[in-house]
């Protein structure tokens, strides 16, 4: 890595979002955000599944490599996942496992009504045969019923390796006192490792835990590095505390973006009423200011979530000015590096590496095409739909 604390100072700094005044705001509805299924759309699901099936049922695709193939599918379509793994359901207690999830998982539920009871069963049978992801999907389950002993019952049983998310779950536990003596410290401990397995609502937790001496030591600096990473990876809520424009759902099938649009379009207008910039925010201040440099010579060293994090913003466009040059000399090594970050965080990666190698003087289509395979792989719902040639 290349001089990159030399080259931030070069890179113009911009403000998040400009002050004064601004058109009067309106309410988002549901119908406007919800993303319908074209017909187009739905025959390419059904070609997709059948592509699956009949792979399966001539045998060159075996039962791990089905849940693999519909996870993949899920990134764009849950629907057309769990069509997927219910082909393989009976004697995979991962794909139990996953559709158990499907149903009962805050933001896919809704879309299998009347399937929450056949989901807990299915994750049970899975936790029982030995599968300890289906511990943590049903941590997160009995959490979100608020039945917190079964949840920390479930959790515990899942082992020392857990789903990231589920460490999220146990994290707000302990911040909020809910099935265990409330203990801060101990929930930004459980954030901290949330966030560093890619979890966004973790990293998000993280970084604001890091603003408030009750849970530990205060660190501006990293408060402002995780919670723009956790925005980056997708939280809403990290981003609207950094004054950022939202982005939604990583798939679009989701009437509930609707309420977290409206959310900012209202602290939208009280700043516009009361004159709040980004600038006054210590997190800013004493934050992004205070710790560019640092991160800065922290990439240079290689860190890995030093470079995401100034390639990412120079990517958006945010706080480092959009540079091509920059984003590929940050994102470079860690495609050498390998998987030193996590999934989530190399998904993002790869997929703009194949939109820096489409187009322009670093046009390179074999190379963007395999980068988009690999963030596709990864989870990265606009490289999947080009790899799958998804209609709009």
């Amino acid at each position: 890595m290349r001089k990159i604390a030399f080259l931030i100072p070069v890179i113009a700094l911009v403000a998040a979002i400009p002050a004064g005044a601004r058109s009067q705001k309106r309410y988002i509805t549901p119908e406007e955000v919800h993303e319908t299924v074209s017909p187009a759309a739905q025959r390419k699901a059904d070609a997709l599944y059948e592509s699956v099936r009949k792979a399966h049922a001539a045998g060159s695709l075996s039962a791990d490599a089905v849940v693999d193939k519909a996870l993949y599918h899920g990134v764009w379509s849950p629907q057309l996942a769990e069509r997927c793994l219910r082909l393989v359901s009976a004697g995979s207690n991962r794909a139990k496992a996953e559709i158990g999830h499907l149903y009962t998982f805050s933001k896919t539920a809704y879309l299998f009504p009347g399937k929450e009871a056949e989901g807990v069963k299915l994750m049970e049978e899975a936790a029982a045969a030995g599968y300890a992801p289906a511990h943590d999907y049903l941590c997160i389950y009995h959490n979100s019923k608020k039945n917190y002993a079964q949840a920390l019952k479930h959790f515990n049983a899942a082992g020392s390796t857990h789903v990231p998310y589920a460490l999220s779950v146990v994290g707000e536990m302990y911040e909020d006192g809910h099935g265990v003596k409330k203990d801060r410290a101990t929930a930004r401990q459980y954030f901290e490792r949330a966030a560093m397995l890619g979890d966004s609502f973790g990293a998000a937790k993280y970084g604001s835990a890091l603003q408030k001496a009750w849970y530990g030591t205060v660190d501006m600096p990293d408060a402002f590095f995780w919670t723009y990473i956790a925005g980056d990876l997708g939280s809403d809520f990290a981003r609207s505390n950094l004054r950022l424009p939202l982005r939604g759902e990583r798939f679009g099938d989701d009437k509930n973006t609707a309420f977290v649009r409206n959310s900012f379009i209202l602290t939208d207008s009280w700043n516009d009423q009361y004159g709040h910039r980004i600038e006054a925010e210590p997190i800013y201040q004493e934050g992004y200011k205070k710790g560019l440099a640092f991160r800065g010579v922290a990439a240079e060293k290689g860190d890995p979530w030093s470079l995401f994090y100034l390639g990412s913003m120079s990517n958006n466009d945010e706080f480092l000015n959009r540079n091509d040059d920059f984003i590929s000399e940050c994102y470079e090594p860690l495609i050498k590096a390998g998987n030193k970050l996590p999934p989530a965080a190399m998904a993002l990666v790869y997929e703009r590496m194949a939109r820096i190698h489409s187009q322009g003087a670093h046009r390179n289509p074999a190379l963007a095409a395999d980068y988009n395979r690999k963030a596709a792989a990864l989870g990265s719902l606009a490289a999947y739909k080009i790899v799958e040639k998804i209609p709009d």
